[in-house]
């Protein structure tokens, strides 16, 4: 199947979805679906920025996933289960909400919407899997610095990490304490690898392999 193809069955995809149901805003630092609840629906964003975590013994969270425009969460609902994570609102959002029992009937119907979600489902999977890799197979600094690499955009001239990123957040994203995540940019901004503002980091220099 070709490119085109692809993004023409995924807007028929998505399209089909929001027609099912119940479209409405939610502001950020709102729950949409919470670790451990019921689930029954499955969720479509429009628009803006969610965040997926997972809070485990003592109350420390991991970060698993951003998700943007475009994307579905919530899909496991199909199985059955409880909610395995967590999904915030990080910016304004608009999210229409798909009931399972919609979603059975819809799926049923169409055959082909079903691959298609099977597909995402696989993407989702891949996405976690080299999120606890990284985890599992790099110290915090290495996570770090991946982490750096992967959300920095060119800025007029400059390598820069958009904010607003707080360390609370960078530490649920890289596996670590605040207290780490606190010295680690405390010891690149004094070594004049970084600097740090409440809107975005800049990386001034490239970042060395070990620290």
């Amino acid at each position: 199947m070709s490119e085109g193809s692809r993004a023409e069955n995924s807007g028929d995809f998505l399209a089909e979805l929001a027609r099912l149901g119940e479209t409405r805003t939610w502001e950020p630092g709102a729950s949409v679906v919470t670790q451990g609840d019921v689930a029954d629906c499955m969720y479509l964003i429009h628009e803006g920025e969610l965040r997926a975590f997972v809070a485990g013994d003592g109350g420390r969270v991991v970060e698993l996933n951003t998700l943007h425009a475009g994307e579905l969460f919530g899909e496991l609902m199909l199985s059955g289960e409880r909610r395995s994570a967590t999904v915030q609102v990080t910016t304004r959002a608009r999210l229409t909400r798909v009931t399972r029992a919609d979603a059975e009937r819809v799926l049923a119907q169409r055959p082909e919407l079903a691959f298609q979600l099977i597909q995402r489902m696989v993407q989702r999977v891949r996405t976690l899997t080299r999120t606890v890799g990284r985890l599992a197979s790099v110290d915090v600094y290495g996570r770090l610095v991946g982490l750096f690499d992967a959300l920095a955009v060119d800025d007029k001239g400059l390598r820069v990490v958009p904010g607003p990123l707080s360390q609370q957040r960078i530490a649920e994203r890289v596996g670590a304490s605040k207290a780490m995540v606190n010295r680690l940019l405390t010891d690149l901004a004094k070594g004049g690898y970084i600097e740090v503002s409440r809107e975005r980091i800049v990386l001034l220099r490239k970042l060395p392999p070990k620290w």
